[in-house]
C-alpha cells in the first residue's frame, strides 16, 4: 500500500498542503495516519476522498457544510458503507441533462 506525505498528496490532488489540513478539520472522516514525529501519511483512499471533496467544492459548487452533508448522506447509501461516492454517475447524469438542454435550446431557436 502506498502512502503519501502531505506535499505529495496535495500535488496529486492539485491543491496546496494547508488546504488538506483545513479539509481534515472540516470533514471528520478524514483521519490520516501519522508517523511517530506527527507527519501525516495519506493512503490512496485518503487521496480519493480528497479528490471527491475537491470535486464537490470546486466543480459542483457545494459549500463545505453542503459537501459534508452530501458525503455523510452518501455514506449511508453505499452498500459497503465506506463513504465512497460514485461521482462518475453523477457527472454523467449532469452531462446528459446539459446535452438535453442544448438540444431543447436549438429546437426553440428553430421556432
Amino acid at each position: 500500500m502506498a502512502f503519501y506525505r502531505i506535499k505529495e498528496a496535495a500535488e496529486k490532488i492539485g491543491v496546496v498542503p494547508h488546504v488538506l489540513r483545513f479539509w481534515e478539520s472540516q470533514f471528520p472522516f478524514l483521519k490520516p495516519n501519522k508517523t511517530s514525529r506527527g507527519q501525516r501519511l495519506y493512503a490512496e483512499e485518503d487521496v480519493e476522498n480528497f479528490h471527491k471533496i475537491k470535486h464537490l467544492l470546486y466543480n459542483e459548487g457545494y459549500s463545505i457544510p453542503g459537501a459534508r452533508k452530501f458525503l455523510k448522506e452518501s455514506r449511508f447509501k453505499t452498500p459497503d458503507s465506506s463513504g465512497a461516492v460514485d461521482l462518475s454517475i453523477r457527472e454523467e447524469f449532469c452531462r446528459e441533462i446539459v446535452e438535453e438542454l442544448k438540444s431543447l435550446k436549438e429546437t426553440i431557436k428553430e421556432y
